[in-house]
């Protein structure tokens, strides 16, 4: 199968650089770190404050609103972030036409969301709710955050994110004092994004990476720009399928209380992915440069999956083991029944970080229709099972789709590896040892006398430990490594 691309790749591609990766995972990792314990304080207060009805109204909102936001950007910044990372001297070109297409969209999306709120699917509340919400995909239209992943300058950004992120409590506070907030809840975000995004520009021009005179919005050849994005977006859709279908068709059968419970449950186990997510914008730009190397294209996405599969297991392990206690800790009573819910969705965090180790190399190497069938059929066993089973079952009957469809995603990601040539290994020889580890780990805690659950914090501490020292010993290579790089990248 050939590699498509918009742009030739270079001839020679730019070494394997296992410093710069590091140096860009520990600065996005260490920040995103402390965003994550600021989302989590944010996540707590509010639902403390609005209680589990409102939530589900924003979360339901939010959920309606990551398709949309696909229209805005039907995966135009990742390939273009593909194309930039492959030939740096078409960043100004590429920025130009992919901004131009994105506002263009992003008018687009926007026009749907106030018809949508105009046919007033669910009261007036959430209509009224869901127009304030939909002003980010018009702000997130201009984000150029893709070019510095491009160019493998994320530390500065991701430092001007904890700050924005930062700035966001003492608004949260202020503002978020009782359940008639929820419409200041739903804006007092958006002039920080803003910000955010302006930031992104005046660090381009700064550091010579992009000039603002030389953006241009344009659209033209952005046909061609669109054929190549077309399989990332649908793809990117079967995952919003996956991911958020279980919560759209929860709120027409059952109440707001329910699918706040329910996405409270779904967005506690999200907060583990900012981890992947810093480990696949720094890989990302790397495997694009490799596609041409067969030698260091499967060294890189070896190296990519282990790190995946080491992470994604063991956080799997802690949170099905202990993850009601953390649950009730943040949210109160209210939120008590969210926290079975919690645990058994923790074990999605292993399959997705596992699907991400497998699939992120086929999008940076070009087979984006590739990895479209693979997710779209996940997505439309979902979709089935979700429709089957949520009249019925209710949040365990989304919990139970989600689950069989990431399966499948492995599974298929993993077959797929083998057949190609590029990047192919063999998954159980990576896989065995961290299931093993986190699966002892995990069952270990869970049998456990019930009294001891009350020091369920020194639970998952030993658990961790352990955890961490089978990491040691059967990856002791990527472990020595990555204490060498952290080392040479303070």
């Amino acid at each position: 199968m050939q590699i498509s691309s918009s742009i030739d790749a270079p001839a020679a591609p730019p070494a394997y650089r296992r410093r710069t990766i590091a140096t860009n995972f520990i600065a996005m990792t260490a920040v995103s770190g402390i965003v994550l314990l600021v989302g989590i304080f944010a996540t707590a207060y509010s639902r403390r404050v609005l209680g589990p009805a409102a939530i589900g109204q924003v979360n339901w909102n939010a959920a309606l609103l990551a398709f949309l936001a696909l229209l805005a950007s039907p995966g135009l910044a990742m390939v273009g972030q593909r194309d930039i990372a492959a030939n740096p001297k078409q960043t100004a070109s590429i920025t130009s036409l992919v901004i131009g297409l994105q506002m263009l969209f992003g008018l687009a999306a926007y026009a749907v969301v106030a018809a949508i709120a105009l046919l007033d699917p669910r009261g007036g509340q959430a209509s009224t709710l869901l127009l304030i919400q939909g002003v980010i995909i018009l702000i997130n239209a201009g984000s150029t955050i893709w070019v510095l992943q491009a160019h493998q300058r994320m530390a500065g950004p991701a430092i001007a994110s904890l700050v924005i992120n930062l700035l966001q409590i003492p608004a949260l506070l202020l503002l978020i004092r009782e359940p008639g907030d929820i419409y200041l809840f739903a804006a007092y975000t958006l002039p920080f994004s803003l910000a955010l995004v302006g930031y992104y520009f005046w660090y381009l021009q700064h550091h010579g990476i992009l000039r603002l005179a030389d953006v241009r919005p344009r659209l033209a050849a952005g046909g061609k720009l669109l054929s190549e994005a077309w399989p990332l977006a649908l793809s990117l859709l079967a995952v919003l399928v996956v991911y958020n279908g279980g919560a759209i068709l929860l709120g027409f059968s059952h109440s707001d209380t329910e699918v706040g419970l329910y996405t409270t449950a779904y967005k506690l186990m999200f907060i583990s992915t900012v981890v992947s997510g810093a480990m696949m914008n720094a890989y990302f730009p790397v495997l694009s440069q490799v596609a041409g190397d067969t030698q260091q294209a499967k060294r890189v996405a070896h190296d990519f999956a282990t790190l995946m599969v080491w992470m994604g297991l063991p956080i799997a392990a802690l949170g099905w083991a202990c993850g009601r206690h953390v649950n009730d800790l943040l949210f109160g009573a209210q939120f008590a029944a969210a926290g079975p819910y919690f645990e058994w969705l923790c074990l999605v965090v292993a399959l997705t970080f596992t699907n991400i180790g497998l699939g992120t190399p086929l999008l940076a190497w070009g087979h984006q229709k590739l990895h479209l069938k693979i997710i779209a059929m996940s997505a439309v066993a979902s979709l089935a099972l979700n429709i089957v089973l949520i009249p019925r079952y209710g949040s365990w009957g989304a919990i139970a789709a989600l689950l069989a469809a990431e399966t499948m995603s492995v599974t298929m990601l993993a077959i797929a590896r083998r057949r190609l040539e590029l990047g192919r290994f063999a998954l159980l020889p990576l896989l065995i040892p961290p299931l093993l580890c986190s699966l002892a780990v995990a069952l270990g805690i869970a049998f456990l006398p019930a009294p001891a659950h009350q020091f369920w914090w020194l639970e998952v501490a030993i658990g961790a430990a352990l955890l961490g020292g089978c990491l040691l010993l059967f990856e002791r290579r990527i472990a020595k490594a990555a204490w060498s790089l952290a080392r040479r990248a303070r």
